[in-house]
Parts: structure tokens; C-alpha cells; sequence
């Protein structure tokens, strides 16, 4: 098992303990999680959209000068 693998097994086993000692459920606080994430990766890739877009900008106003 390499060394990814084992670091995401015990978050996994840290999260279930977490979610058993709080009478939550294991699944939902998954799903919670992904969705998270997801709003990260959307979020950084509108970030990284606007600056290629103000990157276009920039080169064609040089271009004009």
C-alpha cells in the first residue's frame, strides 16, 4: 500500500470514530465532504479562469498600444 493510500485509510478510520462518538452519520459527513471539495475545485477554477481571462486582457490592450 503506498503511502497515499495509507494516509487516506486513516483519515477514513479517524472520521468513522469521530462520527460514532457524535451520533452522526459516517455516509452523510462523507458526502458533506466531497461536496466541500467540490465547491473548492469550482471556486479555484473560476479563480484560475479570471486570470487567464485578465492575462488575454492585458495582451491584446499591449497589443493595441
Amino acid at each position: 500500500m503506498n503511502r497515499i493510500s495509507e494516509i487516506r485509510r486513516l483519515h477514513n478510520e479517524e472520521l468513522e470514530k469521530y462520527c460514532k462518538a457524535n451520533e452522526i452519520l459516517y455516509t452523510s459527513m462523507q458526502k458533506l465532504l466531497e461536496a466541500e471539495k467540490t465547491k473548492k475545485l469550482l471556486k479555484r477554477n473560476a479563480l484560475v479562469q479570471q486570470n487567464i481571462d485578465k492575462e488575454i486582457d492585458n495582451a491584446i490592450e499591449n497589443e493595441n498600444k
